[in-house]
């Protein structure tokens, strides 16, 4: 009687795998090109999408079963929910935020760093980053 069991179970569980692995690695993608010089870094809006989607069609297969197995993907999409409003910050706020990269790009010295850090703070871009 056990045996029908253990199967299922087992198929449960490499489909959870198997929608599991592509959020983990979209997420990894998207954390990845969040470190891309400013122009080329909103290219991380798509994989965090996906990684949405992916994350909501889990959970939604996750449903029936009980609340411990739904934590880590709601833990993944609060991250990927802070980071994707961190690439709409520097969307908003596009100007400032290349003017910093810039400033930083081209400091070669702990005093030219700490001018653009004056810059940062100086402008509605200091107070977001703080």
């Amino acid at each position: 009687m056990s045996q029908p069991r253990t199967e299922q179970d087992l198929a449960f569980r490499r489909e959870k795998g198997k929608r599991t692995l592509p959020v983990s690695l979209l997420v990894l993608l998207g954390l990845v090109a969040m470190y891309l010089p400013l122009p080329k870094r909103f290219v991380a809006f798509l994989p965090l999408v996906l990684a949405v989607v992916l994350t909501v069609r889990l959970l939604r297969f996750l449903s029936p079963r009980n609340g411990r197995e739904k934590v880590w993907p709601a833990l993944t999409l609060a991250m990927v929910g802070l980071l994707l409003s961190t690439l709409a910050m520097q969307v908003a706020f596009y100007d400032k935020v290349s003017a910093y990269e810039r400033c930083l790009d081209g400091a070669q010295t702990t005093i030219a760093r700490g001018e653009c850090d004056q810059q940062r703070d100086a402008s509605m871009l200091g107070l977001l980053v703080r």
